[in-house]
């Protein structure tokens, strides 16, 4: 997919919080290079495409762009709010550092429409831009207890408990199956290459997704190929080929089995 990946942080920058241009504006497709993107939107109206996700801004939302997502605006009102830019360095030693940054399964959605709760995180954005911009003692650690407030009170809109990491062994599936789905698509490959069994990943993905690992497997492939039918000008023997599936016949089944739909008809639907 040749899509743009935009860096708007200096080399040695870690974290950078400003306000959102208050400008109505249509943006192309595009990544970040390697660090998280924080929105919040106290006012606004248009669309604000994330992946293959399409969110129809409201005031008082917040979206969340991770590393390798893509996403676009096509805003019809002035925006008012803020952007944080967050590189994982940032966020070393400390208990988000694993969670936000794991490519898949993504631990949060990508958008929330906040209601009653906008004040709330209003307060917040405002108090990190004010340690940013003073740059007092410890400034830095004040910005990441903050920031773990705000996935705090994220979680409780999603009425989850985001507290407890997942265990190596998952963490080590992911990593993985980021890497090698594309080519692998059954489970006893990861579990050789984490030196188990696919019975002992199965309980570990049943115990804390409730689903087996070939279900996990079956969404990054479902997920990706959302993504290549949206972004990617290839057509369906390309992208099966780019799947790992030996011919588009079975990137049909596998894909209409996961979405209820055939992969043309899914593409004809979203462009």
């Amino acid at each position: 997919m040749e899509i743009p990946i935009k860096n708007k942080l200096n080399d040695k920058e870690l974290f950078r919080i400003k306000r959102m241009k208050e400008e109505i504006k249509t943006t192309n497709p595009h990544g970040h290079k390697d660090y998280l993107e924080i929105i919040f939107l106290e006012k606004g109206a248009g669309i604000h495409q994330i992946d293959f996700n399409r969110f129809t801004v409201v005031p008082n939302s917040l979206y969340l762009v991770m590393p390798g997502q893509l996403h676009s605006w096509e805003l019809t009102e002035i925006p008012k709010g803020f952007v944080m830019m967050i590189q994982k360095d940032f966020l070393l030693n400390h208990p988000l550092h694993d969670v936000l940054f794991q490519a898949f399964p993504q631990p949060f959605p990508s958008g929330f429409d906040l209601g009653k709760s906008n004040e709330t995180f209003l307060g917040i954005l405002n108090n990190i831009e004010q340690e940013y911009l003073r740059r007092e003692t410890n400034h830095e650690a004040v910005i990441r207890t903050y920031l773990q407030l705000v996935f705090d009170l994220l979680a409780r809109e999603m009425k989850t408990q985001q507290a407890i990491p997942f265990p190596e062994m998952l963490k080590g599936f992911f990593a993985a199956l980021d890497i090698a789905f594309r080519t692998n698509h059954e489970t006893s490959f990861y579990a050789e290459a984490l030196h188990t069994t696919s019975k002992t990943l199965n309980t570990s993905c049943k115990k804390f997704l409730g689903k087996t690992a070939g279900a996990v497997i079956n969404e990054k492939l479902t997920s990706e190929s959302k993504k290549r039918l949206l972004y990617s000008t290839k057509n369906l023997t390309e992208l099966a080929y780019e799947l790992g599936f030996a011919d588009a016949s079975h990137f049909n089944k596998f894909f209409k089995r996961q979405t209820g739909v055939l992969p043309g008809v899914y593409r004809r639907g979203i462009s």
